[in-house]
């Protein structure tokens, strides 16, 4: 059976892992086009109820199914968000056994109907839904010719696939089962049969019945340890050095970030793993006893946070970052979709000097609460430490420099741990890096796990090539030092451009370059922006393109296969010429073209003399064959090329 394209069109179904900005559940997501305009719908739900009521003469499994549809009151189509294809979609789960699991639909002026359902059983709403679409298709034929005729075969196939439903479905006692650990908030997954998996990590259990398994009344013991880090700017940064915190208890973790995920030392899975699929299939391994996931704007929206109970979660800071995308326009928007991730947490770690954190933390109680601050003197961190359960600053000396991490609760500072031989950003201590390394210290200090040696503990914190890649990852091939960066707007460039700049002085370089691309999915007007923070303080430049983002799902249409390079060189020409500079530019046709412009390039420079700093900024996270290819060039670039 197909879906019908007469009156739904644009068909799209999708599993939402956990709570999204639009619906607070793990469930399905269906997205569809109605062609049948409002006004017709009373009519239309009424002549579907009589296509019904004459498939029941002859099959009476849609009995049950039937009864729950005439039951839905008169006046029901004058609630704007009633609709025929989720309304029927409801009483058909519900005929099937099935609680009464939440759902909601939302409306679009264009006629998008956007359908989500609680329902933890994915393989049956789509079928379900595409019998409801049917049997109304068949309706609104009936409305606008005045009968219709069901063809013997086309009907039979319909009854088919509604009579398999049910097998779908586990059998009554296991979906109550399923039901009354949903309402406690604990995890399951249906295995088949009356096999089911309940709980996360170690601490789960897999039944083969009905029954309620022991302990139910407290639903921890199903839970294992999740700390969960979001935010704009440094989040996989911080998420890594909060892992390398509580790896030191000795405990089995889990780590997913956007470059990959871990469980212990061994790498399990390659790429952006910051999404609620990710999360939700590493919770599920028996071997892992705690986890750290960061969690990205993208996830949020797409696939939900995977989770309904976690430990902490840190918000690090929002920024004008991604704005513009999926209805995002604001700092407050960013923040409010951002906050998903810690309306499941007991405690929020946040940054006392982002208005964005601040105010959200003012939605949370003080025993729920954790500050962090960069800035703060010792008299404000102290007052603050009295409106929360605690507060991390930074002890400074008279010329500002950090000499220890504090922690304050109550108005006192209960410990004081000294930054003398922190370095862990490369071999570098910054303030970002110092944001960085409050929000990790305070997750780990008032969270689930127990620590001991925490100076030796910072002191071993550490961020390279090898586990930090194209995040200021440093590489020193004879008299140039690679950076790989994936920093792609301005708030990151900012950051990106003081931590180069350190690199450049302690190295000794004479000269800088930067390599470059940018993304089809990303409106022009921050590539230009990029392109003229980069002008100020680079010396060369080639633009390199990538052929596979105009063909990308989230490419925009104001480009075309080869235009973002040149976009990129032209602004950087107007500059030029703007300053009457004279900087080298230079396009490249993709990342194999730039592999041998960067050989002739350094050899040019080894001529001139001096060391030269080659920066390598691929935003893409997601094009992990890419990053893959750079960091072999990189890491295989001979010591010293010969002219």
């Amino acid at each position: 059976m197909s879906l019908p394209t007469s009156i739904y069109q644009n068909w799209r179904f999708s599993l939402q892992c956990g709570a999204t900005p639009q619906f607070s559940w793990a469930g399905t997501h269906t997205s569809v086009v109605c062609h049948v305009p409002q006004p017709e719908w009373p009519a239309w739900w009424r002549v579907s109820l009589n296509i019904l009521a004459q498939i029941q003469l002859q099959h009476a499994g849609v009995d049950d199914w039937l009864r729950l549809l005439r039951a839905v009151p008169a006046d029901a189509f004058e609630d704007s968000q009633f609709d025929p294809l989720h309304a029927g979609l409801q009483c058909l789960l519900v005929s099937l056994g099935l609680a009464d699991y939440p759902a909601q639909t939302r409306h679009e002026q264009s006629g998008q109907v956007h359908m989500d359902n609680a329902c933890p059983y994915d393989s049956v709403v789509p079928v379900a839904v595409q019998c409801v679409a049917m049997w109304l298709q068949w309706g609104h034929s009936a409305l606008v010719s005045g009968n219709v005729r069901l063809g013997k075969r086309q009907l039979q196939v319909w009854v088919d696939v509604f009579a398999g439903l049910p097998a779908k479905l586990p059998d009554p006692e296991v979906m109550a089962m399923h039901h009354a650990l949903w309402v406690r908030g604990i995890s399951c997954q249906w295995l088949g049969g009356r096999c089911t998996r309940i709980g996360s990590g170690e601490s789960q259990q897999v039944v083969n019945s009905g029954c309620l398994p022991q302990g139910i009344e407290d639903p921890k013991g199903f839970r294992i340890p999740i700390y969960t880090v979001t935010g704009s700017v440094g989040k996989t940064t911080t998420a890594r050095l909060l892992y390398q915190l509580l790896r030191r208890s000795g405990k089995r973790l889990v780590f997913a970030a956007s470059d990959g995920a871990w469980v212990g030392d061994g790498r399990v899975m390659d790429g952006d793993c910051i999404g609620g699929a990710t999360a939700l299939q590493l919770l599920r391994r028996n071997d892992v006893q705690a986890a750290v996931f960061e969690q990205g704007r993208g996830g949020m929206v797409k696939q939900g946070v995977p989770y309904s109970h976690s430990d902490v979660a840190i918000l690090l800071n929002i920024q004008a970052v991604h704005l513009g995308l999926q209805g995002i326009n604001t700092l407050e928007e960013m923040a409010d979709v951002k906050a998903q991730g810690l309306h499941p947490a007991r405690l929020a770690v946040l940054n006392a000097d982002d208005a964005q954190c601040v105010r959200l933390g003012a939605l949370r109680s003080a025993d729920n609460r954790v500050w962090f601050s960069v800035s703060g003197d010792p008299e404000t961190v102290r007052s603050l430490s009295l409106t929360a359960l605690g507060v991390l600053g930074i002890a400074r000396n008279e010329a500002g420099d950090p000499l220890a991490l504090q922690i304050w609760q109550a108005g006192c500072c209960v410990r004081s741990l000294a930054l003398d031989g922190v370095a862990p950003y490369h071999g570098m201590l910054g303030d970002k890096t110092l944001e960085e390394i409050l929000a990790a210290v305070a997750a780990a200090w008032f969270g689930p796990i127990p620590l001991q040696e925490w100076e030796a503990g910072l002191r071993s914190l550490h961020l390279d090539e090898q586990n930090h890649l194209f995040r200021t990852s440093i590489h020193r091939r004879g008299n140039v030092v690679f950076v790989l960066d994936k920093a792609g707007e301005l708030a990151s460039l900012e950051c990106l451009e003081s931590v180069v700049k350190q690199i450049g002085i302690r190295e000794g370089v004479v000269r800088n370059a930067v390599v470059f691309c940018r993304s089809a999915g990303e409106p022009p007007e921050r590539h230009l922006e990029s392109a003229a923070h980069f002008y100020q303080w680079v010396d060369q430049f080639i633009c390199f393109d990538r052929p596979e983002t105009y063909t990308s799902s989230v490419a925009l249409p104001v480009y075309s296969p080869g235009s973002i390079p040149i976009l990129l060189a032209t602004e950087l020409q107007r500059l030029n010429q703007l300053h009457g500079q004279g900087k080298p530019i230079t396009v490249a046709d993709d990342w194999t073209a730039v592999e041998h412009l960067l050989t002739e390039l350094v050899a040019q420079f080894d001529r001139q003399g001096g060391k030269t700093l080659v920066l390598i900024n691929q935003p893409a996270t997601l094009v992990h064959a890419l990053n893959a290819r750079i960091a072999r060039f990189v890491q295989e670039f001979p010591a010293n090329v010969e002219p």
